[in-house]
């Protein structure tokens, strides 16, 4: 996997990072741009080496299916940053570390749910699933996600009210 791939990856969890809060809108001592850009530096080299100590863990693995499992186990990881499960000001643990942790305990449980579910992953373009059961393809639906919010406010509940 090359490093705009991984930069990529980098720009999503500091993404879940603005949602979260992490990163502050009006942040008091420094410009939010200046904290973006080193939060950026140090989640890309958090995802080069958990990145890393993936590859050097499984390395029998198809890339393919490795590219594929760590996209999935990121984008798992970056809505736990973003709805508060991995904490904006943790105290009993290392928030990186936690991210890590967190990307790797996703893969596992992904590579050993491919599995399960046969899931087939194509050689050519790993961005896309398919999911082989008896002659049916699956895996084409587009799920449309909308914050509880926007919900409650177009019923018009508040927030007491839920």
């Amino acid at each position: 996997m090359n490093n705009s791939i991984l930069y990529s990856f980098a720009v999503q969890l500091c993404c879940s990072d603005h949602i979260s809060g992490f990163i502050p809108a009006q942040p008091v001592i420094d410009t939010r741009e200046n904290l973006t850009e080193q939060r950026l530096s140090s989640l890309f080299k958090l995802v080069s080496t958990i990145h890393n100590d993936i590859l050097s863990m499984s390395p029998e693995r198809c890339p393919d299916t490795i590219s594929f499992v760590f996209e999935k186990s990121l984008q798992l990881t970056c809505s736990d940053i973003s709805c508060g499960v991995i904490a904006v000001e943790p105290i009993l643990y290392d928030r990186d570390e936690k991210i890590g942790e967190t990307i790797k305990i996703y893969f596992s449980r992904i590579i050993e749910q491919l599995g399960k579910h046969e899931v087939v992953i194509p050689k050519d373009n790993c961005s896309c699933i398919s999911k082989v059961h008896n002659d049916v393809v699956a895996g084409t639906d587009k799920i449309l996600v909308l914050p509880v919010h926007k919900v409650m406010k177009k019923r018009k509940i508040k927030k007491g009210k839920r």
